[in-house]
């Protein structure tokens, strides 16, 4: 789980060009010009949104509350399939280093096919189509989501364009042996002092989206990748040697795909459980 490089450019002119995309059908003949007759205070809310955005505070954010006709048209603006948003999923999937996330990091399980509206469409149709509040997701997260944000003025989830995460562990896994196979209880724990505040916001993401058994149901294939690197060393290198090796490629893979990241947090645990290792042969 990492942040995400959040879109640089004028959201207002995003907006504008989606519409500019758009036509006209012969049924309807005013839409386009119903949406620009409502550019000035879209535009007046896009502005309020990049406020609150740049103090990470858009659970504060007040509705317009655009309503029958005008909230559809405005919902029509929308469609994650459409060449302006895969385009827009590109730029907001590719890293400084030029390389391609494709697994959705509210979860980092599941594969990026669709956006997250972060501000929920049906309350903010405003909103529908701003680029800073469109998140690379799965439908599996949006579906746990569904349109729960915020309690009061508490946001429940994490923005990943905002939100910086701790390096210090709060991810945490239980290796459990029966009669031979391997079981994982993945748990969250705050040992090392993580804000309250965010550590809380932390708890209700992975809660409310139900990381942690998400996170065992995905387990055993990196379980089984990780018992054939062990089976074709442990003949040949000093079981040691192989724990700190399997250790440092994972420290590595916390570095680049979060410090959390729970393959890496279950890959140390395995090597750490003599019950586990003790199941390979090993030459010395």
């Amino acid at each position: 789980m990492r942040k995400l490089n959040f879109y640089n450019e004028d959201a207002f002119d995003f907006y504008e060009d989606v519409i500019k995309s758009k036509r006209n059908s012969k049924d309807d003949l005013d839409y386009k010009q119903r949406l620009t007759s409502h550019n000035e205070t879209i535009k007046l809310l896009y502005s309020n949104y990049d406020k609150n955005f740049s103090s990470n505070s858009l659970q504060l954010l007040s509705r317009h509350g655009f309503v029958g006709s005008d909230k559809d048209d405005l919902h029509r603006l929308y469609s994650y399939k459409a060449k302006k948003f895969q385009n827009l999923k590109i730029k907001l999937t590719t890293t400084d280093s030029n390389k391609k996330i494709s697994t959705c990091q509210n979860c980092t399980i599941s594969e990026v096919n669709s956006f997250d509206h972060f501000v929920p469409q049906e309350e903010f149709a405003e909103f529908v189509v701003n680029p800073k509040n469109l998140f690379p997701s799965c439908t599996k997260c949006n579906g746990f989501k569904s349109t729960a944000w915020r309690e009061g003025n508490k946001k429940l989830f994490l923005n990943l364009y905002l939100d910086s995460l701790p390096e210090e562990q709060y991810l945490f896994v239980n290796i459990i042996n029966v009669n031979g196979s391997i079981e994982t209880d993945f748990y969250l724990d705050n040992p090392s002092g993580i804000d309250q505040e965010l550590f809380e916001l932390i708890h209700n993401h992975y809660t409310k989206l139900r990381l942690c058994p998400r996170f065992s149901e995905n387990a055993d294939s990196v379980i089984t990748e990780l018992e054939n690197s062990i089976k074709n060393t442990a003949k040949r290198l000093p079981r040691s040697e192989v724990i700190d090796t399997i250790v440092e490629t994972a420290s590595d893979n916390k570095a680049a795909f979060g410090y959390n990241y729970w393959k890496s947090v279950l890959e140390i645990a395995l090597v750490r459980d003599a019950a586990f290792m003790n199941t390979f042969e090993w030459n010395n």
